[in-house]
């Protein structure tokens, strides 16, 4: 009995994603994209549009984990006068 369910939704799922494929047709896109606007380019360009994207990811994360440590900090101290609150109430 469960393989009949288990089968059933697997086969739902083989059909949307090729569905899926076929209509997005995400990677072919993507790689004409690329040998559209970035093939042409230089060797010089590519690394340095390649060394900006690195940077700018460093800098994206440094400046997420810098803003989900205030997030921390601010619900630590929340959590820490609900507890007090309550503990002396």
């Amino acid at each position: 009995m469960w393989e009949i369910i288990r089968d059933f939704f697997m086969n739902q799922y083989e059909r949307f994603d090729g569905f899926l494929g076929d209509t997005l047709d995400i990677d072919g896109r993507l790689l004409d994209l690329y040998n559209q606007f970035i093939s042409p380019l230089p060797e010089i360009i590519k690394i340095l549009g390649g060394l900006f994207v690195v940077v700018l990811l460093i800098f994206g994360t440094v400046s997420f984990v810098k803003k989900l440590l205030k997030l921390f900090v601010v619900i630590a101290v929340i959590l820490i006068i609900v507890l007090a609150v309550t503990q002396l109430g």
